[in-house]
């Protein structure tokens, strides 16, 4: 018995790997093509800085530095629904073969089947949580660039879009380096008490001063608007300093807050402690980390029982009845444990999914024909 499971859970786990391949490279190949001239773009750049001695080369390397990575977050993201296909691509290899037949007339009952398919996810999801926990903290910041930072040496720095400040005033710069705290096309819009703009504060340049708690801006000016008769009014005020909560720190902070799928839980925790505005969010996302995984087990039992029948069958209405278990329940099960809901915590969310599909499974699964 131990042969065959075995013999299952390599089949299995074959069919995961050719599946995720294929779907990472289809995924990739579409945005190369959207995303073409960034990618030459970037190639030529590096051929001009010497880096590389050909265009094409250059561009490989290119796809291969922005999309490489890549292939850790895409599994977190996948591990679940990739299982129920690569679950399903097993068993019509064994119905087809008739080899669920013979292991029946054997007296190898079906469930066994289902258990070794199921060890063989429960160690794919093992993988994830080591991959969550140690691989895509690492990789935080080079999975954050965008499309025009490929190839970038710099990956500590992040354009800032949008933000509030302390004042309600809206913080956007084309660059941010963290680490020598400053910042390119400093922007500010000054606001008054309706939201309108009523200034702008501008400068090519700005550094961090932490004793003022204020940008000091390289020459900054603020254009101020006055409404006269005549009409509005615009004065070029040079300007020097910007006090505000938005450090770089404090903006760094926010970048991971959006971008908390990334992070680890102790960063998580870490991020908690640092502000509340966004502690709710934050435990809703690792809540359903630990959610997730049986969320990901249960479907799949639930799913499973499409495929292990007695007598061969068709398989179109088998994988029919198989796509339509598995991915509405997967994708309910996510919407549900990130909605936000007055009154219950984060955790009970997170958990519910896999109260309500923790009986249906056994249902499934008991109802097996041995």
């Amino acid at each position: 018995m131990l042969l065959i499971d075995r013999t299952i859970i390599l089949r299995f786990l074959g069919n995961f790997v050719t599946l995720f391949c294929m779907i990472f490279i289809f995924a990739v190949s579409i945005d190369v093509i959207l995303q073409f001239d960034s990618f030459v773009g970037a190639a030529r750049r590096a051929v001009d800085a010497g880096q590389f001695d050909s265009v094409l080369l250059a561009t490989l390397a290119a796809i291969l530095d922005f999309h490489g990575p890549r292939v850790f977050q895409f599994f977190a993201f996948m591990v679940g629904l990739v299982s129920i296909g690569a679950a399903g691509f097993t068993l019509a290899q064994m119905q087809r073969s008739r080899e669920l037949v013979a292991l029946l007339a054997s007296g190898f009952p079906l469930q066994r089947v289902m258990v070794a398919i199921i060890v063989a996810a429960a160690g794919l999801n093992v993988v994830q949580i080591l991959n969550q926990e140690l691989v895509i903290p690492r990789l935080a910041r080079v999975l954050l660039r965008d499309h025009g930072q490929i190839l970038s040496t710099n990956q500590d720095s992040f354009p800032v879009p949008m933000t509030r400040d302390i004042k309600d005033n809206l913080l956007y710069a084309a660059n941010l380096d963290p680490v020598s705290e400053t910042i390119l096309d400093f922007l500010v819009l000054v606001r008054d008490e309706a939201g309108t703009a009523i200034s702008r504060v501008s400068a090519p340049e700005a550094s961090w001063d932490d004793d003022a708690q204020a940008w000091v801006l390289q020459g900054g000016s603020s254009v101020v608007r006055t409404e006269m008769d005549q009409g509005v009014v615009e004065r070029v005020v040079p300007t020097r300093l910007y006090e505000t909560d938005l450090s770089p720190r404090a903006l760094s902070v926010r970048r991971h807050r959006e971008h908390a799928q990334m992070l680890s839980m102790a960063q998580i925790s870490d991020l908690r402690e640092e502000g509340s505005d966004a502690s709710s969010g934050l435990a809703r996302i690792k809540w359903a980390r630990i959610g997730s995984l049986g969320v990901n087990l249960l479907v799949l039992v639930i799913a499973l029982p499409a495929f292990l029948r007695r007598v061969p069958d068709a398989l179109m209405p088998q994988s029919v009845q198989c796509a339509a278990l598995g991915v509405p329940l997967l994708l309910c099960s996510v919407v549900v444990m990130m909605i936000p809901v007055s009154g219950i915590s984060p955790a009970v969310m997170a958990l519910l999914p896999t109260a309500f599909l923790l009986p249906v499974a056994f249902w499934r699964s008991a109802s097996l024909p041995t």
